[in-house]
This record gives C-alpha cells, structure tokens and sequence, in this order.
C-alpha cells in the first residue's frame, strides 16, 4: 500500500506528526509526506518516510503568477501523481492541506471531521472523516487517523527522532567538539509570538542560577534572533554561551547532548523532549494538554498569571526560581 500524509506546517506539528507516519508506515508500505520546504529536512533519513515532497504554500500564494512558483507548483503536482497513492491522509485539517488531498489521486481519502478540522471546508475534500474529542493532544489527534486507516490501535506516541539525533551536523558536531567536559543547558527562550516567550530579565537571572551550579547555560537561536540571544547572555554578565547555528533538523542533535533543555512552547522544545533530553516546557497562552511535549523526562509549567491574555508578552508569572526549581527536580529524577 501506497500512502501519503499532508502535514505542510508547523515546525512542533510536524515532530507531533511522526508517531502517525510511523504508525502508517508497515513494513510493505510506501509513505510519502507532504511538507513545507523549510520543515523537509525533519523528515530527512527516517526509516518510516520513504520520500518527501515539499512545497512552498506561503511564497505559492504571495507569487502565484511568478515563474518560479508556476515550476514548482507543476513540479510538486506531478510528484504527488507519480508516487501514485491508495490512500491520502490529510492529518492537517486546513483549506491548504485540503487542496493537496484534492490534488492527489487516490481511492482513499481520510482526514478530521467537521467537528474536529481547525478550518471547516476541509472535510469536503476527504471520504472518510474522523472525529476526536476537543482537547485531544495533536499526537492523539493523528493517531486516531491512523486507527481508522489501519483498523488496530497501540500505537508508540513518543515522535521517534533517532534519525536527526544520528545524523552529523558539522556546525553543531564541532561546536560540541570543543566544548569542555562540562554539562550544559540548552535554553529556547524565542518562539514565534511574544505572549509564548520567557523574558530575557528571567533568563538571564536563570542563566545566573545555572552558572552557580556548575551547568553552562546555553542560548539556542533560530533565524533573526541572535542579536536577542546575544542581549540576554549580555544581561546574564557571562553566565550564558551562545550555541552555534542550528537549523530544525540539527536541534534535536545538539539537545540530545545537553543535560537539560528549558525551553518556550515551540519546536525546538518539542524534539528535545522526544530525543529524551530532560526537558522544562514553559507555557502560557496555548493548552499545554493538547500541545504539550511528548518524552519520557518532560517537565510542564505553566503562567498561571493570565497576563499573556492581555497581549503582554514575557510569561511574567514563570519566575527563574521556579523554572530552576523544576529543572533541578526533573535532573535529580534522572540520577
């Protein structure tokens, strides 16, 4: 059987994803996904993926007459008729996926019911349609696509990352290369909205607390947000590194080494918990019981201070002491 799973975006949805491909993907099984360009190289070496084929939805759309995006739309649609599928399973829910599953030619077509899709008109595009209860975790809400595909359930909810932690990273595998033998924190205060992020006052006075402790405190930092990793370790007083570029793919190899991850509600958070590095999640105005972190050492705390629902960024109810309190609670656990 031939299968192809829509999941275009985001960088923690798709690590929320992997348990369904995994589940789809049997041992005579062919699964291909359908991604965002940007998010590919997640996928990259997984045994359960046995081809990807990315688009670019968000410069399709700006650019919808460009040459470029004219190629690489004809591209990407004769890739999802080749691959030839039996079954579409549409995990995403949007009008954007929708037009994928409609794209693609396939006798099966399974997706979230109108109960259960994030964007209404999506169900119109699929056969057989599932419903899942409103808070279900998004890692459930897969697997419960997989269950109707496959008719069985017990399926491994943990996102198996394996193949980004073993695949090498030169940047960050010489970055490791040269660090002493000390352990480190790896630290994601940044996400993609300011209500979900830990302000630089309280990661740096964090930092700090970690220095005192004999752990090096270590900023991750994704694209145009150096210059605010390299304003918190200056808050910190040298107390906090910067870590080397990492894009999606490399984070899961430079956590699996740290010793603990802290990080905001995003992806990076999402693959160190899965790669099993000890890991704090710090939440505020998403439900940590449908986006949580899924690993075996995860920790979860969350703003109880209600102001990220005002707009007011920073997470201000999360102090560093308690931050440091559950970190070293969740490395006590471990030893």
């Amino acid at each position: 059987m031939k299968i192809l799973l829509v999941r275009l975006s985001s960088f923690g949805d798709v690590v929320f994803t992997l348990p369904l491909a995994k589940a789809l993907r049997g041992e005579r099984d062919r699964l291909a996904w359908a991604v965002e360009g940007p998010l590919a190289g997640l996928l990259e070496g997984a045994p359960y993926v046995d081809a990807t084929f990315a688009a670019t939805t968000r410069a399709w759309r700006k650019r919808p007459f460009a040459p470029e995006s004219r190629g690489e739309l004809r591209a990407f649609l004769a890739s999802l008729r080749a691959f030839e599928p039996d079954v579409v399973v549409d995990a995403q829910g949007l009008l954007k996926s929708a037009w994928v599953t409609l794209a693609a030619r396939a006798e099966r077509k399974v997706g979230f019911g109108f109960r259960t899709a994030t964007e209404k008109v999506n169900p119109l595009f699929t056969r057989e349609r599932v419903d899942v209860p409103p808070g279900a975790h998004v890692v459930d809400r897969g697997l419960a696509l997989a269950e109707r595909v496959l008719g069985r359930r017990g399926f491994e909810r943990t996102p198996d990352v394996s193949h980004l932690v073993g695949k090498p990273a030169p940047e960050v595998d010489a970055w490791l290369a040269a660090r002493p033998a000390r352990p480190f924190a790896l630290l994601q205060p940044f996400s993609s909205r300011a209500t979900k992020e830990w302000s630089p006052a309280e990661t740096a006075a964090f930092c700090r607390a970690l220095a005192a402790r004999g752990i090096d405190a270590v900023l991750r930092w994704g694209p145009g947000e150096r210059e605010r990793a390299e304003g918190i370790a200056s808050l910190a007083d040298g107390a906090a590194l910067l870590a080397p570029p990492t894009p999606p793919a490399a984070s899961a190899r430079l956590a699996a080494r740290a010793a603990l991850f802290v990080g905001a509600d995003t992806g990076p958070t999402h693959l160190a918990a899965a790669a099993g590095t000890p890991t704090v999640a710090l939440f505020g105005p998403t439900d940590p019981t449908r986006f949580g972190p899924v690993g075996p050492r995860v920790r979860i705390l969350r703003d109880g201070s209600g102001a990220y629902n005002a707009g007011r960024p920073g997470l201000p109810g999360l102090t560093h002491d308690a931050v440091l309190e559950a970190s070293l609670a969740l490395l006590d656990e471990r030893t």
